[in-house]
């Protein structure tokens, strides 16, 4: 992994969401994208980062529905957050010392991309294989 960044093997940001829709949207797109995790935005700025596990421990902890809540009650405010030239392996390293399972890059408060576990995955079969 020496010499290699987050930026190189991120995945492009191919949809985000507001924190004023609902969890049933999020939901959809995640399924419609075949996506784990989404960047969650105000406007142009970046607010949060909702996951298909956040989506899941609230609608366990209460008897609203999908529809009901937002994302703003499910997201993760504050996500971790890198530039597209941070090293990999500082990025691992944070990850896995945090267990998050995705970090945002962001370039001049320019959302980017995403880097995830899955990523993480595909550089190390990649390693593993020579």
């Amino acid at each position: 992994m020496a010499g290699k960044t987050v930026g190189e093997h991120m995945t492009p940001v191919a949809y985000s969401v507001g924190d004023d829709q609902t969890l049933a949207e999020v939901g959809f797109r995640m399924q419609e994208l075949d996506v784990r995790h989404l960047p969650v935005m105000r406007g142009s700025k970046l607010v949060g980062i909702v996951s298909e596990r956040d989506v899941a421990l609230l609608k366990a902890r209460t008897n609203a529905h999908l529809d009901e809540l937002r994302v703003s009650d499910a997201m993760t405010r504050d996500p971790y957050r890198v530039a597209s030239s941070t090293p990999l392996a500082d990025v691992a390293r944070v990850m896995a010392e945090h267990r998050y399972g995705a970090v945002v890059i962001v370039d001049d408060d320019l959302l980017r991309g995403i880097f995830t576990t899955t990523d993480g995955m595909r550089v190390l079969a990649e390693l593993a294989a020579g």
